[in-house]
């Protein structure tokens, strides 16, 4: 596995730029646009030819939504797909969506305080 100086994977960058893009539905020129590069830089940065610059790692992550956690901490368990999913979704909204959501998440919990106690340890039934 080829690493970087700091001892991180490239082939993890790759994979996860990669599959990022594929998730957003992009072509490699359309997030080459995106991110300021060529898209000839950006085939190289996936087949794991050479690395980012720290900004442009960062403005990668950040332009495809990926949590740098997954790049840092790649073992990490991923058991709960809906939680990251939900996180994903929040990082794409601005301060008035952040508001509403988390105006109507606790009414909804203040309302039902069943709901506060779904999927916990300490359900009652």
């Amino acid at each position: 596995m080829e690493v970087y100086k700091h001892g991180y994977s490239k082939t993890l960058f790759a994979t996860l730029v990669k599959q990022g893009r594929m998730e957003m539905h992009l072509t490699q020129e359309a997030l080459a646009e995106k991110l300021g590069i060529s898209a000839a830089y950006l085939g190289d940065l996936e087949r794991h030819k050479g690395g980012p610059s720290l900004e442009l790692f960062c403005k990668t992550m950040q332009t495809l939504n990926i949590s740098a956690d997954d790049y840092v901490y790649p073992n990490q368990n991923k058991n709960n797909s809906t939680y990251d999913q939900i996180l994903r979704l929040l990082n794409q909204c601005n301060d008035y969506q952040l508001q509403v959501i988390l105006a109507t998440t606790t009414a909804l919990l203040d309302s039902n305080p069943f709901i506060s106690n779904v999927g916990t340890t300490n359900d009652t039934k």
